[in-house]
């Protein structure tokens, strides 16, 4: 993956600060014009609607543009040395793609998927994939009348991981950390001799000595100390199939500009932790026996 950085920092950073002010203004205009629209057509003043409307499209193109533009500048100048110098020249990046999520226990169901900075590379020999993803409900409702109404409930938006190790793992065992009502959705089926382990995360297995095997006290120890530092609510899944799949909900996108005063510098750094966060957690469990499944010979 190349670096392909042609200003300097301090024309970058007025760039990116550039952009990031004509998507605020654009983001304005769509919405407000959305609502001032949609009043219009309430109260019976349709002329006026129909020209809120035009203005509502015009403002949300320049949006699309001011984003995407945004995006691919930061994907151009920044992203691309960061993601080189985290993972390593076999890399592929996608800022508009999406990861596939895998198995995972969640206190909610979803059936449409959306997401991106789709990340793929060979990270220390194991194949891995990272990106942003959100996880939505739709459903679609239709009234007595016949008017049908769509809506759609986002119940994850943030980071997931999924790491293949290339052998076969001691079993299906998956770690889910509960939020506020979460307790009311999610039961353990396994428990844990860490109380505060236990008070943190919800563990299902449909073999709990398998569950005991990989969450030796070390390997508990560990998911504490990393979801402290994950910034969300942490989900894990190892699966028989040599895959671990780790997933984040911190409410945010990778990569983002966020409110930072764009400094070049800055951002680079904070894109890197973002990742090395996840690459600490491949370092780590790749060199622990105890998730692997053990061959009859041992």
């Amino acid at each position: 993956m190349e670096e392909k950085q042609m200003m300097t920092n301090k024309e970058l950073e007025s760039e990116l600060q550039s952009l990031r002010s004509k998507e605020k203004i654009y983001k304005v205009l769509t919405y407000g014009c959305g609502a001032a629209m949609i009043l219009m057509f309430i109260v019976g003043m349709i002329p006026i609607g129909v020209i809120l409307l035009v203005a509502v499209l015009v403002s949300g193109y320049q949006l699309s543009n001011a984003t995407s533009t945004l995006k691919k500048t930061l994907s151009d100048n920044i992203i691309s040395s960061v993601i080189k110098e985290a993972l390593g020249d076999d890399v592929e990046y996608n800022p508009w793609g999406r990861i596939n999520p895998g198995s995972m226990v969640f206190p909610f169901s979803y059936n449409t998927t959306a997401g991106s900075d789709h990340i793929k590379a060979v990270y220390n020999g194991l194949n891995i994939e990272l990106g942003d993803i959100e996880l939505i409900d739709e459903q679609e409702d239709t009234d007595e009348n016949g008017h049908t109404e769509k809506t759609q409930i986002t119940h994850f938006k943030g980071q997931w991981l999924t790491c293949d190790f290339g052998k076969e793992l001691a079993g299906e065992v998956y770690i889910s950390e509960w939020g506020k009502k979460d307790r009311r959705r999610m039961k353990s089926n396994v428990t844990m001799d860490n109380e505060q382990f236990s008070k943190r995360f919800c563990v299902r297995a449909n073999n709990p000595q398998e569950a005991y095997y990989i969450l030796t006290p070390n390997m508990m120890e560990y998911i504490i100390r990393m979801a402290d530092k994950s910034g969300g609510i942490v989900y894990i899944s190892f699966l028989r199939n040599g895959k671990m799949h780790v997933a984040v909900k911190s409410g945010r996108d990778f990569f983002e500009l966020g409110k930072s005063n764009a400094n070049v510098e800055q951002l680079h750094q904070k894109f890197l932790d973002e990742l090395r966060w996840f690459t600490d957690i491949v370092d780590t469990l790749r060199v622990e026996d105890t998730i692997y499944k053990k061959a009859l010979n041992e």
